[in-house]
């Protein structure tokens, strides 16, 4: 059984496992399906937009896609998001990504 089996078979007995859905899409990222990747992590953030991490994850997998314009807005919501939460690892870390996306435009 490969990742991607394992972590369904767990996302089937806990749906609401916000992480496993994290993984899921980490492992398809992996496999080289980063559509099903962004698929997944946008609706992570759709049914719990307070998961940071899925912010940074899905602007590194919009800037992948060249889809800059998108990866700005989703680390600019994740920078809030950080800020609201008082998170300043993961504030200074969308921080960085958004200053590297800004200085290649």
């Amino acid at each position: 059984m490969d990742r991607i089996d394992q972590i369904s078979e767990m996302l089937a007995k806990d749906p609401s496992d916000n992480f496993l859905h994290y993984a899921l899409a980490l492992e398809y990222e992996k496999k080289g399906d980063n559509e099903r990747a962004i698929s997944l992590i946008t609706d992570l953030l759709q049914n719990s937009p307070d998961y940071l991490g899925g912010y940074y994850k899905l602007g590194q997998l919009f800037e992948g896609k060249n889809q800059f314009k998108k990866a700005i807005d989703i680390y600019k919501k994740g920078i809030l998001l950080a800020d609201e939460k008082k998170d300043n690892k993961a504030k200074g870390e969308l921080n960085e990504a958004l200053w590297l996306i800004e200085d290649e435009e």
